[in-house]
Order: structure tokens, then C-alpha cells, then sequence
């Protein structure tokens, strides 16, 4: 069996990890905060590309089907955790699990906080073609959250940190479910949901979160959560059961949120 990628790194690695991720997030930042540079070019190349092969954009479309990226992590996220017994291994993936919820929380609040531009379909400086499978492009930039900046995308954030959660423990399925990741974002990239900087400052954010959580003192907070799974396991699977649907709608609940009375 694999062993954690981890198990040999000190807390100086992973804080030097995490420093250059998150010069990565902020210059990604500094991208998104001028799309003139990359962004608008980019999207726009690619829209002149996507508005020629309907085929592609209906593929994109199903790959992008919101229960699709949960599923596939959430289930890789606990075969690791079953196969995985070692209390070790197992802090680390709560810890990494832990982090990758912070991020999405960080990363709402910086879509209220950053003055980013909105999703490139709902740009009006661009005016792209929406592909068809979208629905009416009318309807669509009348919603409420049409205006709403995207940069970092929250749902982007909390799977791209558990599947980095699960490549610091068993690394080919950490793998499988980062590709899994990069292919959903690459394909709202290329429907206009995301500009290119959205899906690698989300990327940047979960890693740099993931990887403090890899330190010693973040561990502690694993090690908690194995002494309610040894202790209370009924509780503790109810719970993390739980937890797992609300991660699969996490697109449904978010955007039921959002339709809510302010």
C-alpha cells in the first residue's frame, strides 16, 4: 500500500510550499483584477472557437453537470480514508478536508471583497456568444446573480482542496480526482462560466490552504476528529455522511442560497 506522500515532509516544507502557493494566488489575483491583460483575449479567442462546435459545447456542458465532480472526489476522498487505517494518515486527510472547507469559505469572502469583473458570459465588455446549451442568453444575464464576480470560484476551491487532500495521502487517487477537477474547470473555461485566472487562482488558494494544514498544529485538529470516530463512530459517520451529500449539492444548495429573499 501506498504510503503518504506527506510522511516525510517537515512543517518547513509544507510553510514553504504554502508561501509560494499563495504568491501564485496573489499574482493570479493581479491578473484577474486587470482582464484586460489575459483574461478578456483568452476567453474571447476560445468563445470564437466554442460558438463554432456545438458538439464540444454539449460535451462541456455534461462534464460540468454539477453532482459529477462531487461524486467522483467525494467517493475517491472515502476509498482513502478506508483503505488508509494509520492514524496518521487518517489526521491528515481530516486536516486536508478541514482546509478545503476554509478555502471555500475564504473564497466567498472574497468574492464580496475583491473587485473583480463578472463570469465572462455575464460580461458585458466582451459580449461573447453563449452557447446554446446554456439556456437563452437573455434569461441568463437578466438573473439576479448575473452580476456577481466569480474570482475565486468557491465550489472550485473546496473540490480542488479535497482532491489535494486525498493526493497527500494516496497520491494516484489524489491524482485521479485533481484530474477530475482540472477537466470541470477547463470545460467551464471554455462555456464562459470562468476566466482562465478563476481556475488557477482557485487552485492556488485550496493548495496553499491544504498544505498548512499539513503542519503539526493543524494535525491536532485531525487527531480530534479520530478520538470522536474511535469514541462515537454512529455519531461520527452520521455526520460525515451528512456532511458528503451537502458537498454533492454543494451547486444546488449555493445557488437555492442565492434565490433566497435578502
Amino acid at each position: 500500500m501506498a504510503e503518504p506522500m506527506a510522511r516525510t515532509l517537515s512543517d518547513f516544507h509544507y510553510l514553504k510550499h504554502a508561501a509560494a502557493l499563495c504568491l501564485l494566488f496573489v499574482g493570479t489575483t493581479f491578473l484577474a483584477l486587470n482582464p484586460d491583460w489575459i483574461d478578456r483575449p483568452l476567453v474571447k479567442a476560445i468563445n470564437t472557437v466554442a460558438s463554432n462546435q456545438p458538439f464540444a459545447s454539449r460535451l462541456a456542458f455534461g462534464t460540468v453537470y454539477p453532482t459529477t465532480e462531487g461524486a467522483i472526489v467525494v467517493s475517491l476522498l472515502w476509498y482513502c480514508w478506508f483503505a488508509h487505517d494509520r492514524p496518521e494518515s487518517r489526521a491528515r486527510l481530516v486536516s486536508g478536508v478541514c482546509a478545503a472547507v476554509l478555502a471555500a469559505l475564504v473564497a466567498h469572502f472574497l468574492q464580496g471583497t475583491l473587485p473583480t469583473t463578472p463570469k465572462p458570459i455575464f460580461d458585458a465588455a466582451l459580449g461573447l456568444h453563449i452557447p446554446e446549451v446554456l439556456g437563452d442568453a437573455a434569461v441568463l444575464r437578466s438573473a439576479p446573480f448575473a452580476g456577481s464576480p466569480g474570482f475565486p470560484s468557491e465550489r472550485a476551491v473546496l473540490f480542488a482542496g479535497l482532491a489535494i487532500a486525498i493526493l497527500l495521502v494516496r497520491f494516484e487517487l489524489g491524482l485521479l480526482a485533481l484530474a477530475c477537477t482540472l477537466v470541470i474547470e477547463l470545460a467551464r473555461v471554455y462555456l464562459g462560466l470562468h476566466y482562465p485566472t478563476n481556475a488557477l487562482g482557485s487552485l492556488a488558494l485550496a493548495a496553499t490552504l491544504a498544505w498548512l494544514a499539513q503542519t503539526r498544529p493543524s494535525l491536532e485538529l485531525g487527531a480530534l476528529f479520530l478520538r470522536w470516530e474511535r469514541g462515537a463512530a454512529p455519531s461520527f459517520y452520521l455526520c460525515s455522511f451528512l456532511v458528503s451529500y451537502l458537498v454533492i449539492a454543494f451547486q444546488d444548495l449555493r445557488e437555492l442560497a442565492k434565490g433566497l429573499p435578502q
